[in-house]
C-alpha cells in the first residue's frame, strides 16, 4: 500500500490542522473529527496504518503528512518527518525511537526537535496527550484516537507563522 499522504497548502496564512495518532483500528474516530473540525490538513503519527487509509479514501482531497508507528508492520512511511507548514515546521514521529514513555519531559525528542530546527514537535506512542512549549519549541502527543475510554486528538492552529496548540476529545 504507498502511503496517503498528499500535497499539503504548505503557504496557507491561517489554517487549522487535526493531529492524530494510536488509532489501532478505529478509522470512525478520526473521520468523525474532521467532518466537526475540516482542518487545511492532518497529520497522523502512526499504529493505525490502514486506519488512515480509510480515513484517506474518505477524505481524497484532504492532505495528510504520516509516519509509521511501532505496530505498523511492513509500512513504507518514513519513521519521521520534518515540513514546512504555513511557515512553522513541524517535525513529527511516532516517537518509541526518542524514549517518550520514559522521559517526563521529552528531552530526546526534543533534541531531535531542535536539530530539524523545528518550531514544533509532534509524537504519539503513549497514548497519554501532553502538549507544552519548552524552549521555543511547541510539543503535541494528540493521544489516542483509538477505541479508549477518552479517545482524543490535538490541533494546531498557525496564523502569519505562528502556532498554537491544543488537545481536544470526542
Amino acid at each position: 500500500m504507498e502511503p496517503p499522504v498528499k500535497a499539503a497548502p504548505v503557504n496557507c496564512r491561517n489554517m487549522k490542522l487535526c493531529v492524530f495518532s494510536d488509532s489501532h483500528g478505529c478509522a470512525e474516530n478520526m473521520i468523525a473529527v474532521i467532518e466537526r473540525e475540516d482542518p487545511s490538513l492532518c497529520f497522523f503519527l502512526g499504529d493505525g496504518e490502514r486506519d488512515l487509509a480509510a480515513v484517506a479514501e474518505r477524505f481524497p482531497v484532504l492532505p495528510f503528512y504520516a509516519v509509521r508507528g511501532n505496530c505498523d508492520i511492513r509500512s513504507k512511511l518514513s519513521a519521521s518527518l520534518s515540513c514546512v507548514v504555513g511557515g512553522v515546521r513541524i517535525f513529527a514521529c511516532h516517537g518509541h525511537q526518542y524514549n517518550v514513555k520514559y522521559e517526563s519531559v521529552p528531552e530526546s525528542l526534543l533534541s531531535a526537535a531542535r536539530e530539524a530546527r523545528a518550531d514544533a514537535a509532534l509524537f504519539g506512542h503513549t497514548h497519554c496527550p501532553y502538549c507544552a512549549q519548552i524552549d521555543g519549541v511547541t510539543l503535541l502527543n494528540p493521544g489516542s484516537a483509538g477505541r479508549g475510554e477518552h479517545p482524543c486528538y490535538g490541533v494546531l492552529w498557525i496564523e502569519d507563522g505562528v502556532i498554537r496548540a491544543g488537545l481536544k476529545t470526542l
